[in-house]
This record gives structure tokens, sequence and C-alpha cells, in this order.
């Protein structure tokens, strides 16, 4: 990602400033979205970032290389936070921007925070990400949705920014499209046997790339 391309700048830590405050991301949330590095890899030839492989890379899912931030790059925790405290070994990648959390005085409090504290991590990740995702977005009705039955609320409006609606033009050219290949507003599109066909192949050749030849028992844990 771009932010990747670009983890060396002279000041990291006024680097992803720039990029999430401008956003309106403070600097909680930057480290929280930063907890997501603890999935995937990088790739030099992509990012030019990372070793092409290393010992914990060797396999897959997917295609095999690049090199992880954490050991176990398939499973969600707080090993990110841990893995960079700790400074585990060389097989590990740690751009400036993600060494940055725990030098950066006020990241350092949140990184601290996350490498101690899972929960935490999670809920804090979680409503970082929601903000993120729906920076921009117009909910119907303004007050959002409420979703009862949880531990705690969660008030999807309050990460609403107020984006405009569609404007007339980009509304008559959806419906225009739709209507191309047989749609209407008084009626579901005609159910098309042989797309759906295509559709299911299409997904069951994915699925078979993506778990054909795991074998770690850690992508359960994602």
């Amino acid at each position: 990602n771009m932010l990747c391309l670009d983890a060396g700048p002279p000041s990291p830590a006024d680097h992803l400033r720039d990029v999430f405050y401008r956003m309106g991301l403070d600097d909680k949330e930057i480290v929280a979205l930063s907890g997501a590095h603890t999935l995937g890899r990088a790739r030099p030839d992509r990012s030019g970032w990372g070793k092409p492989e290393t010992k914990y890379t060797k396999t897959g899912p997917g295609e095999a290389g690049g090199q992880s931030w954490t050991v176990k790059w398939l499973k969600f925790d707080n090993s990110y936070f841990k893995d960079i405290k700790e400074k585990r070994d060389d097989d590990l990648l740690v751009l400036p921007t993600d060494a940055a959390l725990f030098e950066d005085p006020s990241f350092k409090n949140y990184a601290e925070k996350y490498a101690e504290d899972v929960a935490a991590f999670f809920k804090d990740y979680a409503e970082a990400h929601a903000k993120l995702s729906n920076l921009g977005a117009k909910f119907d009705p303004p007050e959002g949705i409420v979703i009862e039955n949880v531990p705690e609320k969660f008030v999807a409006a309050k990460y609403s920014t107020g984006k405009k609606e569609l404007s007339d033009s980009m509304k008559k050219k959806i419906r225009a499209e739709y209507e191309a290949i047989g749609g209407s507003p008084d009626k579901p599109l005609p159910t098309n046997y042989f797309l759906n066909i295509i559709i299911a192949i299409g997904v069951l050749v994915l699925l078979s790339t993506l778990f054909g030849g795991n074998n770690n028992s850690d992508f359960s844990g994602f």
C-alpha cells in the first residue's frame, strides 16, 4: 500500500500524522490501525521493503515468500506490538513507521498498552477501522444504526462525516447501466443461471488456491 511504499521519510512519526490527521484520525487510531500489520507480508518487488523470503514465509497459503511483521502472520492478535517491542529477530520486518510507534512519546503510550492488552487493541482497532472505512459516508437514517444485545452499543453514525448524496447525473448513469442488463426499479434482475455457474466456479477456484496447500494451523485463528 501507499503507506508501505513511503515508510522511510525523514521523520516517520510526522509522516504518519501527515497521512492520517488529514482524515480526522488521531494518534490512538494511528497506532491501532498500524496493528493491522500483524497480518500479511511485504515483498521487495512490490513495495521496495522486506526480504524475498524468510523462515516464516516459506509456506502459504497463496504464493510463498516475502517478509512478515510477525511470526504468526495469519493470526490476528497483538503480536505486531509484541514483536516490534522485543525486536525478536532479523527475519521480522520493522519499517521506520513501525519503529516510530515505540519511539514517539505519544504513539508509545498506545503501542505499549496494546503490547500488554490484546482486548484493548481489539476494541480500539475495531473502532478505528470502522471510522476509516466510513470516512465520508452518510447514514440513512442520520442517527445511524444501533446494534443491540452487545456488551457496548456500536453507533455507526458517530463515524459519519456527512458525505453528500450521489449526484443526479451519477444516479442516471447507474440506472441506465442497470436497465441495460435487464433490471428495472420495479423488479429484480432475471436469474442468470449461466452467470451463477461461472461465479460459483470462480469462487471454488479461489478457495482452492487459498486453502489447497495450507498446512498452517494458525490460519484457523484468523
